[in-house]
């Protein structure tokens, strides 16, 4: 009488002569391959190459009435809304803001902070040394009012002028507090952010330069979902041609590019490529690579120490002298200069 054998005798191999184990791997190898690719993220590649220096914090908790006028070069204001209202005045526009808004102005262009329409209007140095920081950065104001309560802070955004994402932001980005998305990151970092600010552990100015880069990244990216922009590279992305371009003038920055290549490498011709890189973008598709460089040339000299003739021959210029005369042309100042001034220094401190 025949009995089976028992399976821990049989072979583990199938008729195509692999084992169990030898088919699992195959068939994730295979799906490895089969896998696309991810598609290269332009946003994120132009937000890295984002600096932000130093980041001076307030927190203000006032039942007094006041408006401040604020004018500071080379810094970027934000303000959070954590306790009742307040108002922004830029140029002629009166922007109302609740619990639970955010505020950033790119630029730092000049404006006036209200936390009472008929309260007189002070300059915000004037009105610092009238009402000092203790030395977590609160403001604490007494006054029969209604309570008001404002995180806010000051980046530094001079040497930032170059990269493309400048060209696309307003002069002031508003968040609402009843947007979700906004939301579920800005509550917990503003959390965060307090909880750093009130403890002063080791350690605390290095978080909260880091939270402040995350403010300012969370805040472009909401504004660039939410909005569809003129003229920028963020609005030639819609198209596939230029779209196509703008990728590859980022991923492969240092590449000897001419427009002939990149319509090639594209499979158009030069002049409508040409054609609609302007249109859509607002500058030659050269011009624009120039300026991609020089972003990232002059976030490595603030960040690197590194020998000029590496550093032009990194972003894609075979002489020193070519890349000079870009860079002055581009930043307003020679490398040399621009090195001495920005180089691994902040331009805020942080006790300001």
């Amino acid at each position: 009488m025949n009995r089976p054998i028992p399976s821990k005798y049989l072979s583990n191999r199938s008729a195509s002569g692999y084992s169990r184990n030898e088919r699992k791997s195959r068939r994730a190898r295979t799906a490895l391959k089969a896998s696309p690719t991810p598609p290269y993220d332009l946003l994120t590649d132009v937000i890295e190459q984002i600096r932000l220096d130093a980041t001076v914090y307030f927190v203000l908790e006032s039942r007094s009435p006041c408006a401040i006028s604020i004018a500071q070069p080379g810094r970027s204001p934000f303000y959070a809304i954590t306790a009742g209202r307040s108002s922004l005045v830029l140029g002629r526009k009166t922007y109302e803001l609740s619990e639970g808004d955010f505020v950033l102005l790119p630029s730092g262009a000049p404006h006036v902070m209200r936390g009472a329409k008929d309260a007189p209007i002070v300059a915000l140095d004037d009105w610092m040394r009238l009402h000092p920081k203790n030395e977590s950065g609160f403001i604490h104001l007494d006054g029969p009012g209604p309570a008001l309560c404002i995180t806010g802070g000051f980046f530094s955004f001079a040497a930032m002028k170059a990269n493309p994402m400048f060209d696309v932001l307003p002069p002031i980005i508003h968040l609402r507090r009843d947007d979700p998305h906004v939301q579920e990151w800005l509550e917990p970092t503003l959390r965060f952010i307090h909880a750093e600010i009130a403890h002063r552990h080791q350690g605390s100015q290095t978080v909260l330069r880091r939270l402040a880069d995350v403010l300012f990244i969370q805040a472009v990216r909401a504004y660039a979902a939410q909005h569809s922009c003129a003229t920028s590279w963020l609005r030639g992305l819609s198209d596939a041609r230029v779209g196509k371009a703008l990728m590859l003038l980022h991923e492969r920055y240092a590449e000897p590019w001419t427009l002939d290549s990149l319509a090639r490498e594209i499979g158009t011709s030069r002049t409508a490529l040409a054609v609609q890189f302007k249109q859509l973008v607002g500058e030659a598709p050269m011009a624009y690579l120039a300026r991609w460089r020089i972003t990232r040339a002059a976030n490595r000299m603030r960040s690197e120490r590194i020998n000029m003739s590496r550093l032009a021959e990194s972003v894609g210029y075979n002489s020193d002298a070519v890349f000079s005369k870009a860079f002055r042309r581009i930043t307003g100042q020679s490398p040399a200069r621009y090195r001495r001034a920005n180089g691994a220094v902040s331009i805020l401190q942080s006790g300001e």
